[in-house]
């Protein structure tokens, strides 16, 4: 198949697109099982700003691949998706060839990821649920694993099976009021998770993005504050996708555990494991029958908790970079 990619930085450029993207991005899902594109690259195809590069190929006007670069961390990232009968025919090389070509500098033509000097960052790329394909292209390419990010699972009974767990008394668990504890939570957020190269660089147009998707539900997203009041020490944020879309009443298959975050001074008193019961809880009461959630691999404290939880693992994503060069011979 003959190969052109069209490139262009901020948001998509309008509605058809956006949906030709979601359109592609079903159909690779309904084909491997899992979703080729996580959250944040869907919301940046109407949120983005310039230093978020959109790339696109089109065959006989249906959209063939699409892939997203993200320059705004430290290290640009990026996703790809190419539709399935278009498969085996180079396009996904071709895609992240050009995407590793648009990561290596941001809109205002400094590379990418410095603030002055030295080599651009390489570009990490997720593989979500590391099929044999995407190793396969990873392997072509010269991209090796990189980070882990596990996809836990449990199953869920009645609320009588997971009852709302008993609170210390100088906490006091609320949920969250859109609006007026924006500032608060991310001020939390940032702070639980200042090492993380996603979460904690979230902003409140961030939050805002999301509190203005189709799932979210201020009533899954639980603040615990002390009794003396100020910044929340730790929250958990629940997610059930399909909501809206089934009956009152009706049992939902899986809901999620989107965030747990526990403020660092407040770490060391259970509040993780209190907090994910929390969110355990909430998701028994909403009928949810499967929990679900994403810890790296390497976080263990957190695997410990979620594993004396009851979960388990189901699957994998898994972020590839470009091999280092080895050593050259004299």
């Amino acid at each position: 198949m003959e190969t052109s990619i069209l490139w262009h930085p901020g948001p998509l450029i309008d509605d058809a697109e956006i949906t030709q993207v979601h359109e592609l991005a079903a159909a690779a899902e309904r084909a491997d099982g899992v979703a080729p594109l996580s959250e944040q690259p869907l919301l940046n195809l109407r949120e983005a700003d310039d230093d978020v590069v959109h790339l696109l190929s089109w065959w006989r006007g249906s959209l063939a691949g699409y892939a997203q670069v993200d320059r705004r961390g430290p290290v640009p990232s990026g996703e790809l998706v190419v539709r399935p009968e278009h498969r085996r025919h180079g396009l996904g090389f071709h895609l992240l060839a050009s995407a590793t070509a648009r990561a290596q500098e941001r809109h205002d033509g400094a590379p990418s990821g410095q603030e002055g000097g030295g080599p651009p960052a390489a570009l990490h790329v997720w593989a979500h649920g590391d099929l044999p394909a995407a190793r396969s292209l990873a392997a072509r390419s010269g991209f090796v694993p990189v980070r882990e990010l596990l996809v836990l699972a449990r199953p869920l009974g009645g609320p009588d099976e997971h009852p709302f767990p008993d609170v210390p008394a100088d906490l006091r668990p609320r949920t969250f009021v859109p609006g007026a504890d924006d500032a608060a939570w991310v001020r939390t957020n940032a702070r639980a998770f200042a090492q993380h190269p996603e979460q904690g660089r979230l902003t409140v147009d961030d939050l805002r993005a999301r509190t203005r998707e189709d799932w979210f539900d201020a009533r899954g997203l639980y603040l615990l504050e002390e009794e003396g009041g100020g910044d929340p020490v730790g929250f958990v944020w629940t997610k059930i996708p399909d909501a809206l879309d089934a009956p009152t009443g009706a049992p939902h298959p899986e809901g999620e555990i989107y965030v747990v975050g526990v403020d660092p001074d407040a770490q060391g008193r259970g509040l993780g494991r209190l907090l994910t019961a929390v969110g355990l809880a909430h998701l028994a009461r909403a009928g949810v029958r499967e929990a679900v959630l994403y810890v790296d691999g390497d976080n263990t404290a957190a695997l410990r908790t979620y594993e004396r939880a009851g979960f388990s693992r189901r699957t994998a994503d898994v972020q590839y970079a470009a091999a280092p060069p080895g050593p050259t011979g004299r």
